[in-house]
């Protein structure tokens, strides 16, 4: 099996970049026999019916997803993927969670919101984006707020629903548009959101976090060990 990464090569420039900004780009991260092979496992969650709305597809454990979706398991555990996730974060990573997400034609995206401000978790944290098809404004592309990081977990404007909404922020910006298997990693309290889809054809991506590890639970202190363990090698 070929790797999931070709040509891509991770900078001291992109992690400063993460670090100051709370985002980077990074073109063409996964190669295209990749992307096909997510998309040909997902085709019938991808085709399904869902009212209009945002919708995910869940990969949170090897055990529980690996076999049902392999070539998505490959790509997580690719050495070249792990190794940029550990070049981001300083450390041995672990899957926090991942999921194929999916706006249909013609449908709504999602609120501005921090993944923080679900389950609070302490620790150095990223979030994947990655883009499996063409992505631009026209079909729900993504929103970042530069350097929204640096003000910490933001409270949640929409109590009791089933997603979470922050303030909208005053600097806003639409990401580039994105071809199949460039990627966008952004920090876990970096605000952002997606547009609605205004094409007649679903917008696919995979979308995961990571999680440093030595990351830890915000409401008790323990470490995330019913999480995967993605490095071979725990620092």
């Amino acid at each position: 099996m070929s790797a999931a990464v070709s040509h891509f090569v991770l900078t001291d420039e992109m992690v400063e970049e993460f670090y100051r900004e709370g985002y980077f780009y990074a073109p063409g991260f996964i190669t295209p026999e990749t992307v096909e092979a997510i998309n040909e496992e997902q085709e019938a969650f991808a085709n399904g019916s869902g009212g209009g709305e945002w919708r995910s597809n869940p990969f949170t454990h090897y055990d529980k997803h690996g076999l049902q979706y392999p070539a998505t398991a490959r790509m997580l555990r690719d050495p070249k993927v792990v190794g940029v996730l550990e070049g981001v974060l300083g450390d041995a990573v672990r899957l926090w969670m991942g999921m194929y997400a999916v706006v249909p034609p013609r449908g709504k995206g999602l609120e501005w919101h921090q993944d923080n401000q679900y389950t609070h978790i302490l620790g150095h944290m990223l979030n994947g984006f990655i883009a499996l098809d063409a992505i631009t404004q026209e079909n729900a592309g993504l929103w970042i707020a530069p350097r929204s990081h640096r003000l910490g977990r933001q409270p949640n404007l929409d109590e009791g629903g089933a997603h979470r909404r922050a303030a909208v922020p005053e600097n806003g910006m639409p990401c580039k548009p994105m071809k199949p298997g460039d990627a966008v990693f952004f920090h876990r309290e970096t605000l952002h959101h997606s547009k609605g889809n205004h094409t007649d054809k679903p917008r696919r991506a995979f979308a995961f976090q990571a999680s440093s590890y030595t990351a830890r639970y915000a409401e008790t202190g323990k470490p995330l060990l019913d999480r995967e363990l993605l490095s071979s090698n725990p620092r």
